[in-house]
């Protein structure tokens, strides 16, 4: 079997990490994708269904046999449209202009007849009979002249009406219906007829495109038959044998043989490769304590995929009528107070825009919810900030609520919404996004806590509890230190809170820093009551050791009463590398000291020095507070005196070296522990002077 060493030898950890990290950045690409891959049927003809298929949403369409029904039954109503005829007006001065012709051959030939009576007629006239050429011989120019006038008067009656064919009979009663209100000899009527008879032709002629519209308007007037699928309705039921009907009903709805887009996929993931290494250059340039800690990776990002598929379920949820928009749901706010109280606000901030992009984009790039989203987790990062304790909370999830409410209106506005249902409907679901975050938050947190092994301030004031069988112990087995412990305590929440550190986590620090001395007790000297001394029966050296074990001491009934490591840090750091002094001075008094510096070293505590400004605060709340309680008849000026001895001595020693507490902090803290000690050691009045003061004076005037 491989070992761990030997594992990592063949497979580097980094190599481990990077293989993590890139399946991670794949899940949550995946899941910010899953909205755009297409639903997809890839059935054929004459295959059986495996299951049944219902319909993904209302359509209403044609099917190939409802377009060959209504084209059936469209041919049918276009074959009773009659064809339209137009008369043809270059026909019609066709005719006329042959009747003048024929006319004006007459006029010459009469003349010509007159001076040469053998003249023969034109061949143009010969549709003349004999009788007609009489007549004309026998009348003169202005009776021919009104016969040509009445007959193209009578051809352009006839022409107007249309002529489809020409029908002798029908023609000629045309003609004689015409000259009736004509008082006109038989002979006029019959050379009438014949002239007009004689260019008489069909001028009506198929008018094409009036008869299309008149056809196209038939069609269209008998409505598309059509099949109507709703929502939910199935489509082919399971074991059906598929036909080409159930294709074109999937390809009508848009879910035949679709596929996705890998480019939009590749896109998706390079853009949660770029938002993660954010957030990584972010962790390493300004929170590097936390990135040193793979655990903190580990948890930001199960939250931020929880966050992601608890939006994606919404985006799946069609319980709810349409207007409510459960977008309005997602419990960003639960991102970000998750993140704030295990980790911190700023890195709640970054990952509430991240994960703000992230869901924007697995809606259709929505820009008014990445708006919402980034405001939900801004205002619950801010309404969580510094808020020690599970009622805050759950009045942060009401903060929220209300904040979100105002950022629905606002965005209603914007969109210009003007359906109050919308805005209740939304507003309802926006308010319960921060109270059900809040809720979500307070039963995972514990989870979350154990299983990162991570130390929120909710733990933290349950470490606070002085009915925790460690400071129970330390009040019975050593209740000097107990009592010295607390005031260490009320020392350091106080400067905590005035130099913005965390109060919560000087308090539960400062409460365990000296629960090593259980073991031993009476080695420590506030707990040495009875007078008597046991160092007085051991070297220095050997005081020394017991004393700087009390640190070794703690650390393991800290692991074996499972303290968090959090904590674990103020047993370690807050003696540093600092000089037990008394038993120091007391070697350089009995003994030859031959190299000072290396005896000096000796009495050292070699332990590491704060890291943390919690853990500086409760070193220097437990020098000063040892110091002040070894003074005799403490006053203002002395406590003053000391203060700004220890101050400088840990200063000077290089105790702060590691630690982010400022000058200015130094200042604030030194301020706030000496208003503490002038109201526990200010002067107070001797009453049994004054009253003995008082009696004498009063005895003084009487006598």
């Amino acid at each position: 079997m491989l070992n761990g060493s030997m594992f990592r030898k063949i497979i580097p950890l980094k190599a481990v990490y990077s293989a993590l990290a890139i399946l991670g950045l794949l899940l949550v690409a995946s899941i910010v994708f899953s909205p755009y891959i297409p639903y997809s049927i890839s059935l054929n003809v004459n295959d059986i269904a495996k299951q049944t298929i219902i319909s993904p949403r209302f359509i209403e369409f044609q099917t190939l046999e409802d377009k060959l029904k209504t084209e059936e039954l469209r041919m049918k109503r276009a074959v009773l449209v009659e064809q339209i005829y137009s008369i043809d007006e270059q026909i019609n001065k066709y005719i006329k202009t042959n009747i003048i012709n024929s006319f004006t051959l007459l006029k010459k030939y009469r003349h010509k007849k007159a001076i040469d009576p053998a003249h023969k007629i034109p061949k143009e006239l010969i549709f003349l009979n004999a009788k007609s050429h009489t007549y004309l011989n026998s009348i003169d120019n202005a009776t021919l002249a009104s016969i040509e006038y009445v007959s193209l008067d009578v051809a352009n009656k006839i022409l107007a009406n249309g002529i489809k064919k020409i029908d002798y009979k029908e023609e000629k009663k045309l003609v004689l219906n015409n000259l009736k209100v004509l008082d006109v000899d038989i002979k006029v009527k019959d050379l009438i007829f014949r002239i007009i008879i004689n260019y008489l032709k069909p001028n009506l002629i198929l008018n094409k495109a009036k008869t299309n519209d008149a056809i196209a308007t038939a069609k269209n007037s008998i409505k598309p038959i059509t099949t109507i699928f709703k929502e939910g309705q199935p489509l082919i039921y399971k074991n059906e044998i598929v036909t080409r009907k159930h294709i074109d009903i999937f390809k009508a709805l848009n879910i035949y043989g679709l596929k996705a887009n890998i480019y939009k996929f590749i896109g998706i993931f390079l853009n949660t490769f770029l938002l993660f290494l954010f957030l990584e250059r972010f962790l390493y340039f300004f929170e590097y304590e936390i990135y040193k800690e793979k655990k903190y990776f580990i948890l930001l990002f199960s939250i931020i995929f929880i966050v992601v598929a608890l939006a994606r379920a919404l985006q799946l949820v069609s319980v709810l009528p349409p207007v409510f928009e459960l977008k309005y749901l997602i419990p960003i706010p639960m991102l970000a107070m998750l993140i704030t109280v295990m980790i911190g606000p700023n890195i709640a901030l970054v990952c509430g825009i991240i994960v703000s992009i992230f869901i924007a984009i697995m809606y259709k790039t929505d820009l008014t919810l990445l708006i919402f989203l980034f405001l939900g987790c801004a205002a619950a990062t801010f309404s969580t900030y510094r808020e020690f304790n599970r009622k805050s909370i759950i009045l942060a999830g009401n903060i929220v609520g209300l904040f979100n409410v105002v950022a629905v209106i606002c965005l209603g506005l914007f969109m210009e919404i003007n359906e109050p249902l919308w805005f209740g409907a939304n507003i309802s679901l926006a308010f319960a996004s921060g109270v059900i975050s809040a809720m979500i938050v307070l039963a995972a947190l514990p989870y979350f806590e154990s299983l990162f092994k991570v130390t929120t301030n909710q733990s933290l004031l349950e470490f606070s509890n002085l009915n925790h069988p460690l400071l129970k112990r330390l009040m019975l087995s050593a209740p000097g230190t107990y009592q010295h412990s607390l005031m260490v305590a009320n020392l350091a929440e106080a400067a905590a809170e005035a130099i913005d550190a965390n109060p919560i986590l000087a308090r539960a620090g400062a409460y365990f820093h000296d629960i090593g001395k259980i073991k031993r007790p009476l080695f420590f000297t506030e707990n040495q009551f009875s007078g008597e001394n046991p160092h007085n029966s051991l070297t220095p050296r050997m005081s020394k050791r017991i004393i700087a074990n009390h640190i070794k001491d703690g650390i393991e009934l800290a692991n074996k009463h499972k303290i968090p490591s959090i904590i674990k840090s103020f047993i370690n750091e807050h003696h540093g590398t600092s000089l037990v002094s008394y038993f120091y001075t007391q070697v350089l008094h009995t003994e030859e000291i031959t190299n000072e510096a290396s005896t000096k070293e000796e009495f050292r505590y070699h332990c590491p020095t704060p890291r943390t400004k919690e853990t500086g605060i409760v070193m220097l709340a437990d020098s000063l507070e040892a110091a002040i309680k070894a003074l005799q008849k403490p006053s203002i000026n002395k406590i003053e005196n000391i203060t700004n001895k220890i101050f400088k001595e840990r200063i000077d020693s290089e105790q702060f070296n590691e630690c982010p507490l400022t000058f200015k902090d130094f200042d604030q803290i030194k301020e706030t522990f000496l208003r503490i000690f002038q109201g526990m050691y200010h002067s107070r009045l001797d009453y049994q002077e004054e009253l003995e003061n008082i009696t004498k004076q009063s005895n003084s005037k009487n006598s």
